[in-house]
């Protein structure tokens, strides 16, 4: 696991060093007539040459001091791992994951890009004895279920109690992919992205339901994370696959329903808006 840090900043110095051989033509020219694919291949030898030159000397000299490079990049990532390991770190996490989606950009994506190689990494420890929460993929295991805005048991509301056809004309659409964790429908159809109505619930109610996780896997009252199930796993089965105990299933269906009951009331209310709307429309026809 240690060496996903390693890779991480090894690939960005070598990006650094071929740019800078190619840039000063550190190359070898072919003739015209050479075809590209045999031309590419040899004005490529002088830049690997000279990445594999600077990495190993940089090794080298670690080495010579008593350490190398795994350790040294491994410093300042275990840093920021302990950062997002705390409550407040987290919630950070999960904060900025569904700001960036309230502007229609996908949050998830963008964030987990920069904390996969901290949960590969602590799942790896919690299987050697050590105890992270934020490890593997809690996110979809006890955070946002339903998909992003925590939406699965607003969208079962969607469909069986909503008053406004629009409403739950789009449960009916969402309400079978918000137990595989996704919530395209719901996010650009309610809608939640630019809607100032929504945007409080949809920030709160993940952040609810991982307050609950966060605290109930570090107080020990249901197990740690020791898997990475996929993404899509339902409610309950992708608890019990995360931590393979039966209480990570029951945390799951806990934190679902405290992310809805942070949804009831804003949704309830939309509901009551829309549906006002769509009577006026209505009167306004005949």
């Amino acid at each position: 696991a240690v060496g996903i840090f390693t890779g991480l900043v090894v690939g960005w110095l070598t990006v650094q060093i071929y740019r800078f051989t190619i840039k000063h033509n550190w190359a070898i020219k072919m003739p015209a007539a050479v075809p590209a694919g045999v031309a590419n291949s040899f004005s490529s030898l002088i830049p690997g040459f000279c990445v594999a030159i600077v990495v190993s000397v940089l090794n080298m000299l670690l080495i010579f001091v008593g350490t190398d490079i795994f350790k040294v990049l491994y410093i300042p990532f275990s840093f920021i791992s302990n950062i997002a390991d705390t409550w407040w770190g987290f919630l950070v996490i999960i904060f900025l994951i569904h700001f960036l989606w309230w502007f229609g950009i996908h949050g998830a994506t963008i964030i987990s890009s920069f904390y996969t190689p901290i949960v590969l990494a602590n799942m790896a420890s919690n299987k050697l004895g050590a105890d992270h929460f934020f490890a593997g993929d809690p996110m979809n295991a006890f955070v946002i279920i339903g998909g992003s805005g925590a939406t699965l048991g607003m969208t079962i509301w969607l469909v069986s109690r909503a008053k406004s056809i629009q409403l739950r004309e789009i449960g009916k659409a969402e309400i079978v992919p918000a137990f595989f964790n996704i919530n395209e429908p719901i996010l650009f159809g309610l809608p939640i992205v630019y809607n100032v109505q929504l945007f409080i619930p949809f920030v709160l109610a993940p952040i609810a339901s991982g307050i609950v996780g966060y605290f109930a896997v570090t107080t020990h009252l249901v197990d740690k994370i020791i898997a990475q199930q996929p993404w899509p796993t339902p409610i309950g089965l992708g608890g019990f696959m995360a931590t393979a105990s039966w209480k990570g299933g029951i945390l799951a269906i806990i934190c679902a329903t405290v992310a809805f009951v942070v949804w009831y009331p804003f949704i309830r209310h939309y509901d009551r808006v829309l549906l006002k709307q769509e009577q006026e429309q209505a009167q306004k026809k005949y």
